[in-house]
């Protein structure tokens, strides 16, 4: 008996052992981060986004705190509808930025959000992700004037780490369960509100309260982090954008700025905002109306800074608001975001957001900084549809539709188009027509093509390949119209001359390295043969 006893025990220990052993691999790779996608694969996915401005996050007086219904309508806003996130999706954007004000509901000294607001909230983000669209969800104007619920400087410090502990372990219970398509942003431009130094100060200088706000939102950022982890779920290896002083670029670029440290690794993106050329995008005194080189240098610094910091290093970046404010000129905002998007899609690494406050008239002089409408919220009709097409003319997008007009995809491969209603019939899946042999043509140039053709429809992506030993600065394609018939295209500009589309290039394609080459595409309707009369120069 005492030597069965010993047996007994010696078997218990090994099959303790045994699931000790067994459960290692699990608890690493959780701890690893391997349950999700890192940010690096969330911010490539992202493409393009857009944001619900002006209606979650908008608030009311102070005097009525805490509110006990929504202030969704309080700026003018109609409430948010699944309708018009669908039209949202269907314009070829899939990521949704959702500002939320929660600080002017919450009671007690522990900052309770009341379920009727939690469960709104909660409403708009399942709109998105109905559309298999990513959400960023954040606390917005709770640094507002009014209410201040968190200040970066000491004195404030405990109570707004308190809050920040508070809401966030909140917000993170209520959607632990939700998978890596719901991305979580710890604050919203935080900065010293109403200091002479609010929206600005010198990067390589900064005043002494300018390090103290640095550091307390290096803290803030680490406090609502840690905050989300806690909860466990899905919320253990959740991706989290984390912002520097005012979400600006010296705010993220100043020494004292880091971003905060984590118990899962490549998790972490930077929020930036970049409503630049300041003078263009957003300025109500001093400002320009036209986009010319003079003010192109802004965005091509832009991106200089935050690749030498962060994307050269691996830190993914969201551009979580950025916009140009509607003076009457809608060419030139055109060119504004054909050459901010294009700046952005040299780097995987980046995901730009388009802020959209639903506001569009400005008075004759252009002098309103805040006229950010690009979709009517009421119609569901976009207001200036072509900077949207230009915006997609640069991301990894699908065909969409902008009031009912089909819009460009950058995706190479071959895909089916969207099948019309009502039709009764399917639509057949592409059928891939062999490449011809390379059209030789001048310059060491050469350009070859494919085709995909659906029966109704048809896709050919097209290669210009510089077989010379030198740069080519330029180059342009000429395409027959008796072979196509251009409806829509992508990473490039089409025109037409006589019996021929001349395609050219974007600013950031025009060029090709030796024994490079580039692709771009176009869409079109109805019948197309297996050869296509084109030539480039």
């Amino acid at each position: 008996m005492p030597r069965f006893k010993k047996v007994t025990k010696a078997l218990t220990l090994l099959l303790s052992l045994f699931i000790f052993i067994t459960a290692l691999p699990v608890m690493v790779s959780h701890a690893a981060g391997r349950a999700g996608r890192t940010a690096a694969q969330v911010v490539s996915d992202m493409r393009v986004g857009w944001n619900i401005g002006n209606s979650l996050d908008s608030f009311g007086q102070k005097a009525n705190y805490p509110y006990t219904v929504s202030n969704e309508t309080y700026w003018g806003n109609p409430e948010t509808t699944k309708e018009l996130i669908d039209e949202v999706a269907k314009a070829g954007f899939n990521t949704v930025r959702i500002p939320v004000s929660w600080g002017q509901y919450t009671t007690g000294s522990n900052y309770q959000i009341p379920d009727f607001f939690m469960n709104r909230v909660k409403e708009v983000v399942d709109y998105c992700i109905a559309n298999d669209m990513y959400v960023i969800l954040n606390t917005h104007h709770d640094i507002n004037s009014e209410y201040c619920f968190y200040v970066p400087n000491n004195a404030n410090k405990q109570r707004s780490e308190a809050y920040f502990t508070s809401v966030w372990t909140q917000i993170a219970n209520k959607f632990k369960n939700y998978d890596y398509h719901l991305v979580f942003e710890t604050m919203n431009e935080p900065r010293l509100v109403g200091s002479s130094e609010e929206w600005w100060f010198p990067r390589n200088n900064p005043s002494a309260q300018i390090k103290e706000a640095v550091n307390c939102i290096n803290d803030y950022n680490q406090t609502a982090l840690n905050a989300i982890r806690k909860t466990g779920g899905n919320n253990a290896d959740r991706c989290v954008m984390v912002p520097g002083y005012d979400a600006s670029i010296e705010g993220c670029m100043t020494d004292g700025f880091h971003m905060p440290k984590d118990t899962v690794r490549d998790r972490l993106i930077l929020s930036v905002h970049a409503y630049i050329p300041y003078n263009f995008a957003l300025a109500s005194d001093s400002f320009v109306t036209k986009f010319d080189q003079s003010t192109k240098s802004d965005v091509d610094y832009f991106f200089n800074d935050l690749n030498s910091k962060f994307i050269s290093k691996n830190v993914p970046v969201i551009v979580g608001e950025t916009s140009a404010t509607n003076r009457n000129n809608s060419s030139e905002r055109v060119k504004w975001a054909d050459y901010f998007w294009s700046a952005a899609a040299k780097y995987s690494n980046v995901a730009m957001v388009l802020w959209d406050n639903n506001v569009y008239e400005n008075d004759a002089s252009g002098s309103n900084g805040e006229c950010h409408r690009y979709i009517n919220r009421k119609t569901l009709k976009w207001t200036d549809p072509q900077i949207i097409t230009t915006i997609m003319k640069h991301v990894d997008g699908t065909p969409a539709t902008i009031n009912g007009k089909k819009v460009p995809s950058t995706d190479p491969e071959p895909s089916p188009a969207p099948i019309p209603k009502p039709d009764p019939q399917p639509t057949p899946d592409p059928i891939p027509v062999p490449t011809p042999e390379p059209v030789p043509s001048v310059q060491g140039l050469k350009t070859s093509y494919n085709i995909s053709s659906w029966g109704a429809g048809y896709q050919v992506v097209f290669k210009v390949e510089n077989t010379s030993d030198s740069k080519v600065n330029n180059w342009t394609v000429k395409v027959n119209k008796k072979d196509v018939k251009i409806e829509s295209s992508w990473c490039v500009n089409v025109a037409e001359e006589g019996n021929y589309y001349v395609i050219t290039p974007m600013s950031w394609n025009s060029s090709i390295d030796s024994k490079k080459a580039i692709e771009f595409g176009i869409q079109g309707t109805g019948s197309i043969g297996d050869t296509i009369d084109c030539s480039v120069q």
